[in-house]
């Protein structure tokens, strides 16, 4: 009852913010107001006393920022350091798929990912990943079922189904991904159809899905809203749709679309921000402000049909922000639940050390019966290539004459092969990426989506064998190598795909292995981020998996040699 005495004034509230500007999600305007906070709960606006009270000075308070799709491990950040560095920089809520995890460590590593992120002051909402492994065409450290995931879908802290990518079983009916459909038929279920349209996808949305986040252009965005979809617009280190879909959204249909970040980087967290960087971004390419903050707040939450956050309003969390100005939309401020989380760019809480980890995520690399000539081409007149295309994750593909695989530098190609890591089973996918820049030497990752094999591109392949190997001894990460040697490494313990140490030293790790890539030719944007998306066969067009080349677009395995 003490917050009923402190809406209507009788006592005065815990928390009061005045002599400021309120970033009023429900009008798009700001109001100038005080906002009093009662046991972590927004419990008023207007004219409040407080037992505690925040001169704004002019400031901006505005909601916590919410990513609609993200994982964590992409971060390359244990959880409690991804939530130190999100917290500084406004965002207070996260809807995380942890299938990279669950791919290499099944429920095991699911559960650790949720214990761990729970942890921390942020809303932390899990999705249960729909499709481990991402297709039959591929090996992952796990399968998971819908018996397996009912196991979970009740415990705190999980809130959907995660992205579903197997869209061409969904459409055609496919048994196994319908039942985990049906398990989540009164929850939010979250999609992933890149370029799916008509009658395929009516088929797709009869599963239940709400919202895609693979959407690349203003005619498909259009489409999937006509049809009862929520667009994630979103912006990350290596898909980049802002600039694209803004031109879908208009004053009609702005409900429909929320940001998400589908990953950031390390650098570009350090260097730019997560979703206040696409607030930045979006208000540079002409949106309005307050509209870019609606994308970023309440339009998110009412998509996930949650009533709590997302808004400055009676009854809603005290998940907020204090922002000198709507250009930079840089926190000096942040609270969660009416808590003080974060001041000037800097967090007020440490992630916890975690002295121990499951040996199936400790110990995740295992690989057997490995030699360079694993990785030299079979002989054929023409192969299938690898297109990329810049600035997305989408491939393209091409062919290369035999002629021109004998000069792979000259011809601007590399070897790519996927290792197989989980099993020991001595498998490699081998085919050719165009596109990437490659000189000299081999970049390779034990990230590689979604079943996070060791992925490596190469001119040679005895720089392949060695690189494949640093990362074995490192039990997972990210290595450069030239004539043999590491000349760049980053080691990812954590399941092969995250770092237990902070921030900074993982950002400048990175830098030094993209520096390295430069050094030996890579000319591609986030050369590691971009090479790990070679190996998810549910983005088209071509794609590698362990078992060797899939066209994505036809759902189906294809060889490297074409004559």
């Amino acid at each position: 009852m003490n917050r009923l005495s402190m809406a209507r004034g009788d006592i005065p509230a815990d928390l009061v913010f005045k002599n400021g500007r309120v970033a009023d999600v429900f009008s798009g305007k700001l109001v100038e107001t005080d906002v009093a906070v009662g046991q972590g709960i927004i419990i008023g606006m207007g004219s409040y006393q407080g037992r505690e009270e925040v001169d704004l000075a002019g400031k901006i308070l505005c909601p916590g920022f919410i990513d609609g799709h993200c994982h964590v491990e992409s971060s390359m950040l244990g959880a409690g350091e991804y939530a130190r560095c999100l917290a500084a920089l406004g965002t207070t809520t996260i809807f995380a798929d942890p299938h990279e995890i669950a791919n290499v460590a099944g429920l095991e590593g699911i559960r650790y990912l949720l214990a761990e992120g729970s942890k921390y002051p942020w809303n932390f909402y899990l999705m249960l990943p729909s499709c481990v492994p991402a297709s039959p065409w591929e090996t992952a450290g796990a399968v998971l079922e819908a018996k397996d995931l009912a196991k979970l879908m009740n415990e705190p802290g999980v809130f959907g189904l995660g992205e579903v990518m197997n869209y061409p079983g969904v459409v055609q009916g496919d048994a196994q991904i319908w039942r985990k459909l049906d398990l989540f038929k009164n929850r939010f279920i979250d999609g992933h159809a890149p370029g799916l349209t008509g009658k395929e996808l009516n088929a797709y949305l009869l599963g239940g899905i709400r919202a895609d986040h693979e959407v690349t252009t203003v005619q498909e965005a259009r489409e999937k809203v006509r049809a009862g979809m929520y667009v994630m617009i979103r912006e990350g280190s290596a898909a980049h749709n802002l600039s694209a879909l803004l031109g879908a959204v208009d004053a009609k249909n702005f409900s429909r679309f929320f940001f998400a970040t589908d990953d950031r980087h390390p650098g570009d967290l350090l260097a730019q921000g997560h979703i206040n960087w696409i607030l930045r971004e979006a208000t540079r390419l002409g949106l309005d402000p307050m509209d870019a903050i609606r994308l970023a707040t309440i339009n998110t939450a009412a998509a996930m049909g949650i009533n709590n956050i997302g808004a400055i309003s009676p009854g809603r969390r005290a998940d907020l922000l204090v922002l000198e100005d709507l250009v930079q939309f840089t926190p000096v401020q942040v609270y969660k639940d009416g808590k003080l989380v974060a001041r000037e760019g800097q967090a007020l809480f440490s992630a916890e050390a975690n002295e121990s980890m499951p040996k199936r995520i400790a110990c995740s690399v295992h690989i057997k019966g490995l030699s360079p000539e694993k990785f030299v081409l079979p002989p054929a007149k023409e192969y299938r290539v690898i297109q990329l295309i810049p600035g997305q994750i989408v491939t393209a593909e091409g062919a290369a004459s035999s002629q021109q695989a004998a000069d792979l530098a000259a011809n601007d190609l590399a070897l790519l092969a996927v290792v197989e890591r989980h099993h020991g089973s001595g498998r490699v996918g081998l085919g050719l990426l165009r596109g990437l820049g490659l000189k000299g030497g081999a970049i390779a990752a034990s990230i590689s989506h979604d079943s996070h094999h060791i992925i490596v591109a190469g001119i040679k392949p005895a720089d392949m064998a060695a690189a494949v190997e640093v990362i074995a001894q490192m039990q997972g990460g990210l290595v450069a190598v030239a004539d043999g040697k590491a000349i760049a490494q980053l080691p990812l313990p954590i399941a092969g795909l995250m770092s237990p140490e902070p921030l900074e030293p993982v950002a400048a790790k990175l830098e030094a292995l993209e520096a390295a890539a430069r050094d030996l030719g890579v000319t591609a944007d986030s050369p590691f981020m971009t090479l790990s998306f070679m190996a998810l066969p549910v983005i088209p067009a071509l794609k590698l998996t362990d078992k060797g080349l899939f066209d994505v677009a036809r759902f189906r395995p294809v060889t490297l040699e074409l004559k």
